[in-house]
């Protein structure tokens, strides 16, 4: 069974720590320490061991630029694009050039190697570039309906979405910028991802939860598995692990991987006022 590295749920490798990704995969291992009790323990890299590669982040120009060792490995990406305003996603890459970036993968690469995240959604006036007021739903689907039709256009059909998880650390964040969210029902969350779909299904693009129940009963969107041992073998071929990630949230669909980020040596530079890893 060859082993699926997540790179990384952690924090943005392919954005910050590159450099140290490359030498990683020279050296075809990577120590990591594990983010519950600060042991450490070492992950093989080698090529004969790795089925394929998951990356997760919102800017691969590294990536684009220099592949180097990546080269060597089946990789699969993760990119998200949400179109936030930079109150909310300070040092993320312009909107526009996040989409050229994720047209250049799908050219060098294939479209079926990349999933598109429009992920956390949320509800504010702030978070808006274009902001409407009154209604600051109606903004969010017409940024998701731009996104789409620019996306679809070069074959990207796979859409992950989720609302904002809630943590403690994220809402005294949020207080201590003034920032005003306004969390969903279940019933609006119901009918926002309703709308999503409809705009969805014009550009041949299926959306996908990632650990939300509440939205996987709406008609038309299907359980995430963000990390999908099944769908990355019909990718690449040869036998990846079908079995549940245990390491993760109950509702997470994601089978068996190992990530090779870290909390507190390599934290994430983007500075989004969301993010639950800061």
């Amino acid at each position: 069974m060859l082993e699926i590295i997540s790179c990384s749920r952690r924090t943005d490798i392919p954005a910050f720590y590159y450099d140290w990704l490359q030498e990683c995969l020279k050296n075809k291992y990577a120590v990591v320490k594990n983010p519950y009790n600060k042991s450490t323990y070492m992950v093989d890299l080698s090529c004969e061991k790795v089925h394929s590669i998951c990356l997760w982040s919102k800017s691969f120009a590294n990536v684009l630029k220099d592949p180097k060792y990546l080269s060597l490995y089946n990789l699969y990406f993760q990119f998200t694009i949400t179109g936030y305003s930079k109150f909310l996603e300070p040092n993320v890459i312009d909107t526009n050039e996040a989409v050229r970036q994720m047209e250049q993968l799908a050219q060098k690469y294939s479209p079926r190697q990349i999933n598109w995240r429009f992920d956390p959604i949320i509800f504010s006036a702030e978070g808006e570039k274009e902001p409407t007021p009154d209604n600051f739903e109606r903004a969010r689907l017409k940024v998701f309906e731009n996104l789409c039709k620019d996306i679809s256009s070069f074959g990207v059909n796979r859409c992950t979405i989720s609302f904002l998880c809630l943590y403690k650390k994220v809402e005294q964040r949020m207080k201590k910028c003034n920032f005003t969210y306004f969390p969903p029902s279940q019933q609006k969350q119901i009918e926002f991802v309703s709308r999503l779909v409809e705009i969805a299904d014009k550009y041949q693009v299926t959306i996908y939860t990632c650990s939300s129940p509440v939205i996987e009963s709406v008609p038309g969107v299907k359980k995430g598995h963000c990390i999908d041992g099944a769908y990355l073998e019909e990718l690449f071929g040869k036998r990846a692990s079908r079995a549940k990630d245990s390491g993760q949230r109950k509702e997470c669909g994601c089978t068996r991987s190992k990530d090779i980020g870290g909390y507190d040596n390599q934290s994430c530079r983007h500075g989004c006022v969301y993010c639950y890893a800061r």
